[in-house]
């Protein structure tokens, strides 16, 4: 009876998955993806409901820039096999897809918020 909590208390703690932890005010976290979190009260576009909406994968949120938006995906999407955006050359980015018949798609930077509908 004691065995079965035991065990998976252990199994949890040697689990590779951990919760995704919010930085402290003040804390310096190097990691691109703390930077995409919300930090207390700030949302990733203004609270008037700025920004754009509706974009792939955006998971129900808004995005005043395309780099947020970038950052969302790699932050995001990335971990559970979506597709992602990754900078290979200065404004050149190339679509990441896990899919092993996915083919390769590359856009520059302006090619992508005009897709996405960004104007700056």
């Amino acid at each position: 009876m004691i065995y079965l909590p035991l065990v998976l208390g252990a199994a949890l703690l040697a689990s590779p998955y951990k919760p995704l932890t919010v930085a402290k005010p003040g804390e310096r976290i190097s990691s691109i993806c703390a930077k995409e979190r919300p930090v207390e009260g700030k949302t990733t576009a203004g609270s008037d409901g700025r920004g754009v909406a509706y974009l792939p994968f955006a998971m129900g949120k808004r995005f005043e820039s395309l780099d947020a938006y970038l950052a969302h995906l790699r932050c995001r999407a990335a971990p559970i096999d979506l597709p992602w955006w990754r900078e290979v050359a200065p404004g050149v980015y190339q679509q990441v897809k896990r899919a092993p018949d996915a083919k390769s798609e590359k856009a520059t930077r302006a090619e992508l918020m005009e897709r996405f509908g960004f104007s700056r």
